[in-house]
C-alpha cells in the first residue's frame, strides 16, 4: 500500500441507497447532481485505453 491514510484521498459517493449505503457521516462525501454532471471519464483515466482481449 501506499502508506495514505483513505480519509487523506478525495472521493465522494453519487446516488449511493440501500440498507448499506450509510450517507450520514461526514467522512463520506455525496456529490450532488450538478456536481456528477461535470465529471468525465477522461478527468480519470487521461489518455488510458485499457484493451480488453
Amino acid at each position: 500500500m501506499s502508506g495514505f491514510s483513505w480519509k487523506d484521498d478525495r472521493f465522494a459517493e453519487y446516488r449511493n441507497t440501500g440498507a448499506g449505503a450509510g450517507t450520514a457521516g461526514t467522512d463520506r462525501p455525496q456529490l450532488t447532481d450538478a456536481q456528477a454532471a461535470r465529471q468525465e471519464v477522461a478527468d480519470w483515466l487521461g489518455d488510458w485505453t485499457p484493451t480488453a482481449s
